[in-house]
C-alpha cells in the first residue's frame, strides 16, 4: 500500500441489514478536495445520491468522519457526524454535528478516516473495532442501559478502548437524542442518537494501536512550538470560560468551591477547557456550556443543576434543546398557554414560589427532572419529538411562543447578535453556532482583525448596530472557515481569527493551511484552503437543492425576527430585521457566491470553477441548476 499522511486511506462501510463490513478507499471521495469531517461526510452523502428517505429509514446513512489532523497532539481530536437530522423542522434536513473526547483519535489510530453505517439490524448490536478486526456483535445485554453504564461495560470488555453510544432517548427515537463519548463529548444537535437507535446500533467501541502519519514532522513541531512561544497554545480567553458553570452567582461559587476536581478536555488538547466535577449522591462528569442548562431553573441550587446535567447525559438528551424547552415550558405555563399536565408533568418547581428560595426542595426538583427527562427518553412526552413538534401539538398559542425563540429549522436561538450571523443561520440547515463564533467573539469586537480579512467589524462596541452593508462578506468568510475547521478538524475555540494574529507573516488562514500541508505533505496555500471551504459549502448547498429543493425563499428566519425581537441579552438582534435590506443583502450574498439571484442555487459556472463539474451535471439533470 502506498504510504499516506494525514489520511489513513480507508473508510469502514457497515451494512447492518446484511451484517456486512467492507473497507472502501477514502480516495473514492476526493479527500484532497473535501479534506475530511464535514467535507468528507457531505461527499459520501452526495455519492449516495443525497437520499430523500426519512431519517429513521434503513437507507438513511449515519456517517462519522475524522480528518487529516485528527490524532495529532493539539486541539484536533474531533469528529463529525453527518446524515439526515430528525430534529430539523418542519422538514428533516441533511446536517452535521461535531464531538470530541478520545473516540476520534482511537478511530484514526485503528486505521480509518470514517465509518458509514446503512441498514438496520434485526436485533440490538454494537460495532467493535480493534485495528483491522471489525465485528458486529449482539447488544441485547446493553439495550436499555444509559450512556455511562454502556461505556463502563464495554470499556471493561475492551480495556483502553473508547466508546460512542446512545442512551434510552436514542433507543426510543427521541428527535433530540445525542450520541455520546465519555460524559459530555457528544454530537448533540440534530438528533443523530435517534438515527443510531433506528438502526438498532447501541454503540461503537474502538481501540487503535496505530498513529497518524505526518509527512513533515519537523515542520509540524515548529508550527506548534511557535504557538507555545507566543503564549497562544494554552488556555486563554476563548477557552477558560467553559470550565465553570455559565450560571454565575451561588451555583458557580458552590460548584467551584465544593465539587470541582480538575480541568479536563479532549484527548491530546492543551487547552483543557472543561471542568470535571463530582457531586456526591449525583455523580461525576464534565461541564461546559449548556451542561448547566437546568441551573437557570433550579432556584440557585448547584446540586439541582448537576442533577439535571447528569440525568440528561445518562439518558442521552440534547442539553441545548433542553435549555430552550425549559424557557418555553416555564413561560407557557405562566401565561396559561398550556398546563403542566398537558405535557405529562405533576409539578414545575420553578413555578412553586411558596417554597422560595428552594422552589420546592431537592426531592421536588428530582421528581420533576425524572418526569421531564424520563418522558423524553421513553417517548411518552410530546417533548421527545423536539420542541418544534411538541409546540404544534399543544396548539396555535404554544406554536407562536415557540417561534419567538426558535428562528429556523427547529433549533433554539443561539448567537444571532448581528445581521451576518442571521444570514448564516438562514442559509444553513441547523443552528450553526457550535462552529462559527468568529462573528460574536472577534469581528464584532475587533475592527482591526476584521479589516485584516477585508470584513466590516466593531459593530458590537458600545451600542450594538445592525450592519447590512458588506455583511454578506462576513457571512461567506465565516462559512468557508466553518467548513475548513470542521473538516481538518480543529476545535472552534482554538481557531478564532484573533489567534495566531501576527500579520502579515501569520494569521489563522496561514496557520491552518500550513498545518494541513505539514501533516499531509500536500502543499496547500491559505487561498487554496479557503477555496476548499467554499467547495464544501457549495456541495452542502447542492445537497440542499437536490434533496430538499432549497430555494431563495427558504433562506430566511421566521417572521418574528422581522416583526419583533423576543428576549434580551447578547444573543439576539438589537432590533428586528428590515425586510427590504434583508432581501438586498441576500442578492449581494448570492452574487458573491456566484449563485442564481432568483433561486439561490449554484450555477454551473461557479461549480466548474471549483472543480465540481459532476455536481453541476447532477443538478442540471434534476432540473435544479442555478
Amino acid at each position: 500500500m502506498t504510504p499516506t499522511y494525514g489520511w489513513t486511506g480507508e473508510l469502514l462501510w457497515v451494512d447492518l441489514s446484511n451484517s456486512r463490513v467492507d473497507r472502501v478507499p477514502t480516495s473514492d471521495f476526493e479527500p484532497h478536495k473535501y479534506i475530511g469531517g464535514v467535507g468528507l461526510n457531505t461527499k459520501v452523502f452526495w455519492e449516495l445520491g443525497s437520499p430523500s428517505v426519512g431519517a429513521f429509514e434503513p437507507d438513511s446513512p449515519l456517517i462519522i468522519s475524522v480528518g487529516p489532523l485528527t490524532g495529532v497532539s493539539g486541539p484536533f481530536n474531533r469528529a463529525e457526524v453527518g446524515g439526515i437530522a430528525p430534529q430539523a423542522y418542519p422538514q428533516e434536513l441533511h446536517a452535521y454535528s461535531g464531538f470530541g473526547g478520545k473516540f476520534p483519535s482511537e478511530l484514526k489510530y485503528a486505521g480509518y478516516d470514517g465509518i458509514v453505517v446503512v441498514g438496520k439490524a434485526d436485533n440490538p448490536v454494537y460495532l467493535s473495532i480493534e485495528d483491522e478486526n471489525v465485528e458486529i456483535k449482539s447488544a441485547d445485554d446493553l439495550w436499555g442501559s444509559d450512556t455511562f453504564e454502556t461505556q463502563q461495560v464495554l470499556m471493561a470488555r475492551y480495556p483502553g478502548a473508547s466508546v460512542l453510544t446512545i442512551g434510552p432517548a436514542g433507543e426510543n427515537l427521541s428527535r433530540i437524542a445525542v450520541i455520546l463519548n465519555e460524559t459530555a463529548s457528544c454530537a448533540g444537535q440534530g438528533g443523530y442518537g435517534a438515527v443510531m437507535g433506528s438502526k438498532s446500533l447501541k454503540a461503537i467501541v474502538v481501540r487503535g494501536t496505530g498513529t497518524t502519519g505526518v509527512a513533515r514532522p519537523d515542520e509540524l513541531l515548529d508550527l506548534l512550538s511557535q504557538r507555545h512561544r507566543s503564549g497562544e497554545w494554552k488556555a486563554g480567553p476563548h477557552q477558560t470560560w467553559g470550565r465553570y458553570p455559565l450560571v454565575d452567582g451561588p451555583i458557580e461559587t458552590t460548584m467551584v468551591s465544593r465539587y470541582l476536581k480538575k480541568f479536563s478536555g479532549c484527548y491530546g488538547c492543551p487547552f483543557q477547557c472543561q471542568g470535571f466535577y463530582d457531586v456526591p449522591g449525583t455523580g461525576k462528569g464534565v461541564q461546559m456550556c449548556t451542561e448547566c442548562w437546568y441551573g437557570w431553573f433550579s432556584g440557585n441550587s448547584a446540586e439541582g443543576m448537576w442533577d439535571g446535567n447528569i440525568m440528561s447525559q445518562r439518558l442521552g438528551i440534547n442539553n441545548r434543546e433542553l435549555l430552550g424547552m425549559m424557557i418555553f415550558l416555564v413561560t407557557g405555563v405562566e401565561q396559561g398557554l398550556f398546563s403542566k399536565t398537558d405535557v405529562g408533568l405533576t409539578s414545575i418547581p420553578m413555578l412553586d414560589w411558596s417554597n422560595h428560595p428552594e422552589y420546592g426542595g431537592k426531592a421536588v426538583h428530582h421528581q420533576f427532572l425524572q418526569e421531564l427527562l424520563g418522558g423524553i427518553a421513553d417517548g411518552t412526552s410530546p417533548f421527545s419529538q423536539g420542541l418544534a413538534r411538541a409546540a404544534k401539538q399543544l396548539g396555535p398559542s404554544a406554536a407562536r411562543l415557540y417561534h419567538t425563540d426558535y428562528p429556523a429549522f427547529g433549533y433554539h436561538n443561539h448567537h444571532i447578535e448581528g445581521v451576518a450571523s442571521a444570514l448564516h443561520w438562514a442559509t444553513d440547515t441547523r443552528d450553526p453556532f457550535n462552529s462559527c463564533h468568529d462573528y460574536t467573539s472577534v469581528f464584532g469586537w475587533n475592527p482591526e482583525v476584521a479589516a485584516h480579512f477585508g470584513l466590516p467589524g466593531g459593530h458590537f462596541i458600545g451600542q450594538r448596530r445592525m450592519v447590512y452593508q458588506d455583511s454578506e462578506r462576513s457571512t461567506i468568510w465565516v462559512q468557508h472557515h466553518q467548513c475548513v475547521k470542521n473538516s481538518l478538524p480543529i476545535c472552534e475555540y482554538a481557531s478564532m481569527p484573533d489567534l495566531f494574529y501576527h500579520p502579515p507573516a501569520m494569521d489563522v488562514r496561514i496557520f491552518e493551511s500550513r498545518l494541513l500541508s505539514a501533516v499531509t505533505g500536500v502543499e496547500t496555500s491559505a487561498d487554496e484552503l479557503w477555496e476548499a471551504g467554499e467547495r464544501i459549502w457549495n456541495l452542502r448547498r447542492a445537497v440542499m437543492v437536490l434533496r430538499e429543493n432549497r430555494l431563495r425563499a427558504d433562506d430566511t428566519l421566521n417572521h418574528f425576527w422581522f416583526d419583533q425581537i423576543s428576549g434580551a441579552g447578547d444573543e439576539v438582534l438589537p432590533e428586528p430585521l428590515d425586510r427590504t435590506q434583508w432581501e438586498a443583502l441576500k442578492n449581494r450574498y448570492y452574487a458573491l457566491r456566484g449563485w442564481n439571484l432568483g433561486t439561490g442555487r449554484p450555477t454551473r459556472a461557479r461549480l466548474e470553477h471549483l472543480g465540481m463539474g459532476e455536481v453541476a451535471d447532477t443538478l442540471e439533470a434534476a432540473g435544479r441548476i442555478g
